[in-house]
């Protein structure tokens, strides 16, 4: 309020309007107030509905497909071994596997050079391939260091799966290259050609690479210069063969001198190695760790050689191997193999370029992580992988179905619930006591869970275990529920399922009440443009409060003011009276 009043007349004037105010509101107010409150509760009270409602209907909508029913579990007995998932829709089905090799990526070193990691080398160019992935790199004038050439390896590397980094030993620095390509013939291999162009402190060409495969023959007692009968050699190393005639009284030296002649060009060479125990013919390959040699005899009896040729046969479970670099004469080598992986499936030999394999069992995904021991190989051990219908998922809906359906109910009766609070007071209610919405809700819901079905098998929900209570909630019994689930899984497909399933007909009750602009949604809508309402009453009312404060104010103010007036007037003729002839003034 604005000024001070009540002067004039001595009358509290703020006092007398704030009650006359407050008189005029209370009633008004009260309506308003008790009306916002109430709907307020009511809004919350149908969103908790709406929140109970909407949860049950998604367990309704995951248990009302058959697609649920078709799940499966895919189960490894090894998961060390391997794991495998499905990728479509997969009969029951059992396969044995066995693991004998993983794939694996190929990583060499390359050649050392002395004075470290700032060498310099010829210029010229080093194509590195691995499978199918090659790169070139140009190794020019300032750009010919040791450090030079691994980054630009890196650099052009990137897309192909192909990376460079240095190592130093005790021979001095290298190059070592790894790969992320797997699957037998993805060795790294590096051609390396000069220009001419720019001398450096080291031959480009040293860093040329060939994967070099080894594989050593029996040892022979007498030596380089020990005799053979006649007959004939047979070599295969990939897909080159060699068909050798020995001559009767040819020597060791001799055989590798016959090997190396019709190997030049083809990938096959032959070397010799003396120890202590004797010398032995060693066959090398660079067209992989293929390696195979059959020694055959010609049968004639008048042969002069010292050792029949049969003796050059591998001995049972040699295999050829690449050469290891050296860290004393710094020489080349391989660190890592490139190979493919190599399983059965119930017996049936499988290779594969990856350890991720997808299309050997159709709609499952098999995913290699380790070989099993050559023991368990040699035991006939497998890793079993076992493909079964899913039901632990639609035990686990089931059960949130039962914990849904029974929040709903408990939502309902504290809603609705009226609570006496002491003899001679008014019961507490629950916001939405006597709501139609609940009543024919659960009615329509109660309908459905007793109806029976027609097919035989499962028939009710009690058949799965689930009964209902007193109290309008769900018990289940798991054991009775797995039972079921174990000995008529399509029966209780057939149950749930479907626009006849009882999911199928609990959704058609449900979603009136879930449904955007459904019964929930439209009350929810209603009760708060009741709020507006409420609030455009309210500014209506403090607008009208405002003005009639304003009038009274004004009226009370005019009093005061007439009355100040009048005193002031009183006074005035008291004192004029009072200067009157004969006038006496009482004491």
């Amino acid at each position: 309020m604005a000024g001070i009043t009540g002067i004039g007349s001595g009358i509290d004037i703020d006092s007398i309007v704030t009650a006359l105010v407050n008189a005029e509101r209370a009633p008004k107010q009260g309506q308003l107030d008790r009306l916002e409150k109430t709907t307020t509760e009511r809004i919350s009270a149908v969103g908790t509905l709406r929140s109970a409602v909407s949860e049950l209907n998604s367990t309704l909508e995951g248990l009302n497909s058959l697609s649920a029913f078709q799940k499966q579990t895919v189960f490894s007995t090894n998961s060390s071994i391997l794991t495998a998932t499905a990728s479509g829709t997969l009969p029951v089905a059992r396969f044995n596997l066995q693991v004998q090799q993983l794939a694996s990526s190929s990583k060499v070193a390359l050649q050392s050079v002395a004075g470290g990691t700032s060498s310099t080398f010829n210029s010229g160019t080093l194509t590195i391939s691995a499978g199918s992935s090659t790169l070139d790199v140009d190794v020019t004038a300032g750009k010919n260091k040791l450090t030079d050439i691994r980054d630009a390896i890196n650099t052009a590397g990137v897309s192909k799966g192909i990376s460079a980094s240095i190592v130093s030993d005790a021979s001095g620095s290298r190059l070592v290259l790894s790969s992320t390509k797997t699957g037998e013939g993805s060795d790294i291999q590096v051609v390396a050609s000069e220009d001419g162009v720019t001398t450096g402190t080291n031959s480009l060409t040293t860093q040329a690479f060939k994967p070099t495969a080894s594989l050593s023959l029996p040892v022979i007692a007498g030596g380089t210069a020990s005799t053979f009968k006649s007959g004939t050699l047979d070599i295969v190393a990939g897909s080159v063969s060699l068909n050798l005639n020995i001559a009767d009284g040819d020597d060791l030296t001799s055989i590798r001198d016959a090997v190396n002649a019709a190997g030049t060009g083809q990938g096959i060479s032959a070397s010799i190695e003396t120890d202590s125990s004797g010398s032995r013919l060693v066959i090398n390959s660079t067209n992989g760790a293929t390696v195979g040699v059959t020694a055959t005899s010609a049968g004639v009896g008048t042969d002069v050689g010292a050792n029949a040729l049969t003796v050059l046969s591998p001995a049972s479970g040699s295999v050829a191997k690449y050469s290891a670099p050296s860290a004393v004469s710094g020489a080349a080598g391989v660190i890592n193999t490139a190979q493919s992986a190599k399983f059965s499936v119930d017996g049936l030999q499988v290779t594969k370029l990856t350890n991720t394999v997808d299309d050997v069992i159709s709609g499952l995904t098999i995913n290699l992580l380790s070989a099993q021991s050559a023991d368990d190989i040699a035991a006939g051990k497998t890793v079993d992988v076992n493909i079964s219908q899913d039901k632990g998922t639609v035990s686990t809906n089931l059960k949130k179905f039962v914990d849904a359906y029974n929040k709903l109910v408990s939502t309902t009766s504290q809603l609705t619930a009226v609570v006496q609070v002491g003899e001679g007071k008014a019961p507490v209610v629950g916001p939405m006591l006597g709501d139609s919405s609940i009543r024919n809700l659960l009615t329509g819901m109660r309908k459905e869970l007793s109806t029976l079905a027609d097919a035989a098998g499962v028939r009710s929900l009690a058949d799965l275990g689930i009964t209902t209570k007193k109290d309008g909630t769900l018990s289940l019994d798991s054991a009775k529920l797995d039972t079921a689930l174990a000995s008529n899984y399509d029966k209780v497909a057939t149950y749930l399922t479907g626009a006849d399933g009882l999911m199928g007909r609990l959704s058609a009750v449900v979603k009136p009440y879930s449904s955007a602009d459904g019964v929930l949604d439209q009350r929810q809508k209603g009760l708060q443009s009741t709020l507006t309402s409420v609030d455009k009453q309210q500014a209506a009312l403090d607008l009208r409060i405002e003005k009639v404060q304003e009038r009274l104010l004004s009226q009370y103010n005019a009093m005061d003011s007439l009355v100040a007036q009048l005193k002031k007037t009183s006074e005035s003729l008291t004192g004029m009276l009072a200067n009157l002839p004969g006038f006496v003034q009482k004491k």
